[in-house]
């Protein structure tokens, strides 16, 4: 992991909301399971696979969850840049089609 104070800041509080130590507890359940594979300044990729308990009532990953999992390692990420909270420019989701839990 490549980065500096702000990137160690960032992985902090991702850590800290995953383990329920920050935010709610729903930010917590929808983190479920993310896993860091490969984090540097302004980029992180994540393993994730879909739990059970974010799915909705067909078995798929509930729309509102994934809008959930994206507002918070959105900024996670742009903190890793920029060592502050700010507005990204473009943030737009298309839902294509549905993804299945697990």
């Amino acid at each position: 992991m490549e980065g500096g104070d702000s990137l160690k800041k960032s992985l902090a509080l991702l850590h800290g909301v995953i383990n329920g130590k920050i935010g709610h507890g729903l930010e917590a359940i929808v983190l479920q399971g993310l896993r860091v594979i490969h984090a540097e300044k302004g980029f992180m990729r994540f393993d994730f696979v879909v739990p059970n308990i974010v799915s909705d009532v067909d078995g798929n990953w509930h729309v509102g969850a994934l809008a959930t999992m994206l507002d918070l390692i959105g900024p996670v990420t742009t903190f890793s840049f920029a060592n502050r909270v700010i507005s990204t420019v473009d943030f737009n989701v298309s839902y294509y089609s549905t993804a299945k839990i697990q």
